[in-house]
This record gives C-alpha cells, structure tokens and sequence, in this order.
C-alpha cells in the first residue's frame, strides 16, 4: 500500500498528514471538516498559532506558547497607561504572558510582578488585590480556569500584544 502526503493551510491552522492512501479515502476529509466546522480565532502574527498535525491515523495537537518578549512590567504599565490597581493588574498580566511565558498564573505571581512596576505600585493596590481580580474576572477580562489561577482570554491576549513594539 502507497502513502500519500497532504498539507492543508487554513488561516493559522496548517493540517499536515502522511499515511496510507486508505486512511484518505475513509477518514481525512471527514477530520477535515470537522476542523473546518469549528469556530477558530484568527492567530495574531506573532502571538502564538496552533498547528495540527495528522499522521498515520494519529492526531496530536501542538500549541505554540506566548511570544517572549523583553518588555519590564514597568514598559506594559507606561504602555498601558496604568491608572488604577485593575489597570496594573492587567499590565502584570500583559508582562507574565508575552514577557515571561506564563499561559497560567497565580495571585502571587500577578502580585510579583506588579510589585517589579516599582513607579507604579502602591501598597493599597496590594491590599486590594483580591477585589480587583474579582472586578476583572466579573468583566471578562481574566479568566479563572481554577481556583487561585488566571489566565488572559484570547481578545486581552490580542490587545496587550499590541503593546509588544
């Protein structure tokens, strides 16, 4: 039996597959389709992208990691134009993502991190830290995949990569 190679290129998604001519005829176009259903973000140049790649009737998913950047959480702040502690919450965020690599973060690393923003920082800002985290999850613009963990959703992703130049 002959294998055969297939390169698709779907905006950020690139499906790659090499296997048996049967695997084609039976399987590929129905995955295909499926991945063509779904509602994917377009990926940001130079944000992260996915790529999937399709071998031998197996599917493994890689998913690029955030962008380093080598921006200080004082640079996000200035850019940013932090003005109150949610604001430098979401700077902090902004400098753990693209400057650090963190998908995922603690309370303590977002408190960390503002704390590096030294012209920015207030001990207030500290103290009151839970309840700006409670106002930025509550508008949406951070997400709690569990308990004490905070991640960027997609479009602050988008928005504080703006600030990456």
């Amino acid at each position: 039996m002959e294998n055969s190679k297939i390169s698709l290129k779907l905006g950020a998604l690139d499906i790659q597959f090499e296997g048996s001519e049967e695997f084609i005829a039976e399987s590929l176009v129905a995955i295909v389709e499926q991945f063509v259903g779904l509602d994917l973000p377009d990926i940001a140049v130079g944000v992260g992208g996915a790529v999937n790649t399709f071998g031998s009737g197996v599917i493994s998913q890689e998913v690029a990691s955030p962008v380093q950047s080598k921006l200080s959480a004082t640079d996000f702040a200035v850019k940013m134009s932090v003005k109150s502690g949610s604001d430098l919450v979401m700077a902090a965020a902004a400098y753990l993502y693209h400057t650090r690599g963190m998908e995922e973060f603690r309370r303590s690393d977002i408190l960390s991190a503002m704390k590096e923003a030294k012209g920015f920082y207030k001990t207030s800002m500290g103290s009151n830290l839970s309840k700006s985290l409670e106002t930025l999850v509550k508008s949406s613009r951070l997400q709690t995949p569990s308990s004490d963990t905070y991640t960027l959703p997609y479009s602050e992703v988008e928005g504080t990569g703006r600030h990456l130049s």
